[in-house]
């Protein structure tokens, strides 16, 4: 009886021993640990990358063929002549602190011709549509002709207290055409900041094409 009582308990005992503790990590699994991660971060990086400039580049180009489609649109609703203002990034960052290209659309409205007459005033005046847009962070227009023939437009300056700030400007008529010349294939290319200056485009690029009759547009894209 005492015998089977001694096993009883010994048995119980067993059963209610508290676990054998587990054996933690050894310093060299756990370096091993964070050079295998390091290493799938800096693989997964560039794809990151890579990835973020893409989505980058398809919103400014959304956000250019948004403005132009919005100044043939006006230029229609208006009766009156629409002024797309590509505006070149400085040199210095102004004064208000904006840097880069942004866009920004004007409306040429008719005055009365006698009264224009009698104050020596032009026959038409501009009115802002609406405030500037700058395109995203890091994207750029390309500043090489052959990519953004736009550029080979006249030059013109704006006069601001933020300061002085060159552009080239494309007017949307009501009859739906615009006033670039219908000879020369009109395009801008949209890059990376740090590729705006290349003679060669880069991997990812977006043009936008516009037809100077009609206004509309064809985008091309890298496969």
């Amino acid at each position: 009886m005492q015998r089977g009582t001694a096993k009883l308990i010994e048995s119980f005992m067993k059963t209610f021993s508290p676990a054998t503790p587990r054996r933690g990590f050894t310093l060299i699994e756990s370096l091993s640990v964070v050079i295998i991660l390091s290493v799938l971060i800096a693989l997964a990086t560039p794809s990151m990358l890579g990835a973020i400039k893409a989505s980058r580049l398809t919103s400014a180009g959304e956000q250019i063929t948004g403005k132009i489609i919005e100044a043939h649109g006006l230029a229609l609703t208006f009766s009156s002549d629409i002024e797309l203002r590509l505006y070149k990034a400085p040199l210095a960052n102004p004064v208000d602190g904006s840097k880069g290209h942004y866009l920004q659309l004007f409306q040429w409205e008719e005055n009365d011709p006698d009264l224009a007459a009698e104050s020596g005033s032009e026959v038409a005046s501009l009115k802002q549509l609406g405030p500037p847009e700058i395109l995203p962070e890091s994207i750029a227009i390309s500043a090489n002709p052959s990519f953004s023939s736009l550029w080979n437009l006249a030059p013109q300056t704006e006069t601001s207290p933020e300061g002085d700030r060159d552009y080239v400007a494309i007017r949307f008529r009501p009859d739906g055409s615009t006033d670039l010349l219908e000879a020369v294939r009109w395009h801008l290319t949209l890059v990376d900041s740090q590729s705006s200056q290349l003679t060669e485009l880069p991997p990812n690029f977006y043009t936008i094409q516009i037809d100077p009759v009609t206004s509309r547009l064809e985008i091309y894209r890298p496969e």
